[in-house]
């Protein structure tokens, strides 16, 4: 018994390398997890680890299987207890971790160690159910290293060294990045999030809804993410023309405007240009709608897109990831110019106003109108003077308005954002009798430098009115030009260094920074740098961009021959390129002037004979006497080049001898005849 106990230990020992790597890389892959899992899932997976590395450390053996047993089935019964499933994102995830980590703890042999292993890489994929950033993308590349090294050391037959292990397992990462890439093309996009969740999908939406009540788009002003980022593919229009065009809203009950419902599509307009035309990419944010922010004023869509008779764009399903879309924006030519009236059905949507909704307003209207008579333009001065006099003034933190909001913003508080203006001005054009409706959306933004694009906050948005005058159209007046030029010329920025009021941090750029302060906003402009590169690059990458790939090729990504093609095309690439590196990286040996005038001579001489060459083993001795038997005429010559030849190649000469023999071998190359052999002499005649 004393000789067993070593033997056993030792097969112990064996079946098990590569335990501890393992009990490092698994808790690396899953530590992304620790801000989206309830608490207890990371005590009991942190506790389960740390007994199964004390078990390792002092020898012990795992728990038995019952008691794995009974741990599993109270893990499922919390989880259950939890979310209500074990199915799902978060519940199927929980699950996984808290399984994995059982795994350890039982695991008696290289097959168990495997097994965590490799669902160790479900655990790394499982980490973009929750984030897609390119910091998670660069932390999913350590775990996986980690995880594959610990495989390769479960699998070696001896202890290799770190150093060693880390190579190996970026050697294999590296190699598989071409795969991933074609895969990445190729295989078919699916539209929104592989596992979208309802409530998730939800509260990732960005500010703007399909309604606007006083103060929404002032709560936005503290919301600094990111809305849509754009850039131009030429000449980037001034900030006080990039207004962004989302929603517009022509219901009015008193208090609250809500989006058209105006299912009317149309064509884009396709003159009146006068060659002002914008074309830009822009990369939007999931918001849970199907409006397109675009620039004022769309002449040219995406192809999933689709023009509203109020020039609204729409797309065709609900944007629930991160997309990607070109189009193009006339700057000058509004909606319905050249239209010499409007439609009635549509007039009186846009004149509608509640019974008893702002009597004071129409009041005061009644008056613009007796002085100015039918002169429409005459009335809308009126109201923007109106608003650009004393006492009113454009604040960050409006007052709540109670009751009829139109008369107490005009008449009491007369303090408001762009939407209590906005709302105000277009209450006053109808009471007026001059069709009027809101459109909400995104104004100025931050022009980056670094990357030449414009990005929209969700703090951005932005509200202002469109007129209908008789063949001009829909014409865009924005009261808060009236009231805060400098919100409309310089964007936040402008309005925030002209307040007292509290404004949000990412405003304060302009001079008298601390060296802090600007090495914290350029930080900050490097960070959304790369994440712009990342999400347009990567996370944009949807099916319509495929279908922009595929096209150029002349394929079609939903026809499964197209991507079996496509597949073929990009492996087979792959395969020319690593045979054509292996043969470019094939050892070569370098031939001496010597081993060069040799192989010239073997050329000359098999010209009229190729069983005369050389081959590559033959001495070259023996080489000479076969030819010299075959030729006799070259048997002198051949014979000397031997000699000199073996001289050259292995005599101790010094450096002005081995010149002086090389100089000989050339002579001696030299006087072997270029032409045929002579031909043979006829023998004695037979009698």
């Amino acid at each position: 018994m004393s000789t067993a106990a070593p033997t056993t230990q030792t097969t112990q020992q064996t079946d098990l390398r590569g335990l501890d790597l393992a009990l490092i890389a698994l808790p690396v892959a899953a530590l992304p997890h620790v801000w989206h899992q309830p608490p207890w899932i990371t005590a009991l997976v942190v506790l389960a680890i740390a007994t199964r590395a004390w078990l390792l450390a002092t020898g012990r053996a795992a728990p038995s299987l019952a008691v794995m047993s009974v741990l599993a089935v109270i893990a499922g019964g919390l989880t259950f207890a939890q979310f209500g499933t074990v199915f799902g994102q978060e519940a199927g995830t929980a699950l996984l971790l808290v399984m994995i980590a059982f795994k350890l703890l039982e695991t008696r042999n290289r097959r168990d160690i495997v097994i965590a292993l490799f669902l160790g890489y479900f655990v790394v994929v499982t980490t973009y159910f929750f984030d897609q950033s390119i910091l998670i993308a660069a932390y999913s590349l350590v775990a996986t290293a980690l995880l594959t090294a610990a495989l390769i050391q479960v699998h070696a037959g001896r202890f290799i060294p770190r150093p060693q292990l880390a190579r190996q397992a970026g050697a294999m990462l590296l190699h598989a990045l071409p795969f991933m890439l074609i895969l990445f093309f190729v295989f078919p996009r699916i539209e929104g999030p592989l596992w979208g969740d309802p409530q998730r999908e939800q509260s990732a939406r960005t500010g703007l809804s399909g309604e606007l009540n006083p103060g929404d788009i002032a709560n936005l002003l503290q919301d600094e993410s990111t809305a849509l980022r754009v850039e131009f593919d030429d000449e980037v229009p001034a900030l006080r023309a990039q207004y962004w065009r989302a929603l517009v809203m022509t219901d009015f009950d008193g208090r609250r405007w809500s989006a058209d419902a105006d299912r009317r599509v149309i064509q884009p307009p396709t003159t009146g240009n006068d060659g002002r035309r914008i074309r830009y990419t822009a990369t939007l944010e999931p918001t849970r709608a199907r409006y397109l922010p675009v620039l004022d004023y769309p002449s040219t869509l995406p192809a999933d897109a689709e023009l509203r008779a109020n020039h609204q764009v729409l797309r065709d399903r609900r944007i629930t990831s991160r997309i990607q879309y070109s189009a193009e924006a006339d700057l000058v030519t509004p909606p319905g110019a050249g239209e010499a009236a409007l439609d009635p059905q549509e007039r009186g949507r846009a004149l509608h106003l509640p019974p008893s909704s702002a009597p004071r307003a129409r009041a005061e209207v009644a008056l613009w109108r007796a002085t100015h008579g039918d002169d429409d333009r005459a009335i809308i001065q009126e109201a923007l003077r109106r608003f650009g006099a004393e006492p009113y003034r454009y604040t960050l933190q409006p007052p709540r308005l109670e009751d009829d909001t139109t008369d107490q913003f005009l008449f009491e508080t007369q303090a408001g954002y762009c939407e209590h203006y906005a709302s105000a001005f277009a209450v006053l054009m109808r009471a007026a009798g001059i069709p009027t409706r809101v459109v909400t959306g995104y104004q100025g933004g931050a022009w980056q430098t670094r990357g030449e694009y414009l990005r929209l906050r969700n703090a951005d948005a932005h509200a202002w009115n469109e007129v209908w005058l008789d063949g001009e159209g829909w014409i865009r007046v924005d009261p808060t030009a009236a009231i805060a030029p400098e919100r409309i010329e310089q964007g936040l920025p402008g309005l925030a260094s002209d307040t007292g009021e509290p404004i949000p941090g990412f405003l304060r750029r302009g001079e008298g920074l601390s060296w802090l302060q600007r090495a914290r906003f350029g930080l900050e402009d490097w960070g959304d740098f790369v994440r712009f590169r990342w999400e347009s690059w990567v996370l944009a990458f949807d099916p319509e961009r495929q279908r922009e790939l595929f096209a150029r090729l002349g394929l079609d990504p939903r026809d499964w021959r197209s991507i079996l093609i496509a597949l073929g095309v990009g492996f087979g690439s792959l395969a020319l390129i690593v045979v054509s590196w292996i043969w470019l990286r094939r050892p070569r040996q370098r031939r001496s002037p010597a081993d060069r005038l040799l192989q010239r001579l073997s050329r000359r001489i098999a010209r009229h004979d190729r069983r005369l060459a050389r081959a590559p083993h033959e001495p070259v001795d023996a080489w000479a006497r076969r030819v010299g038997q075959a030729r006799p005429d070259l048997a002198e010559p051949l014979t000397a080049f031997a000699g000199v030849y073996n001289r050259q190649r292995f005599a101790p000469l010094t450096p002005e001898q081995r010149a002086d023999e090389l100089g000989r071998l050339r002579t001696l190359l030299q006087q072997v005849p270029r032409g045929k052999p002579p031909a043979a002499q006829p023998g004695p005649a037979r009698a």
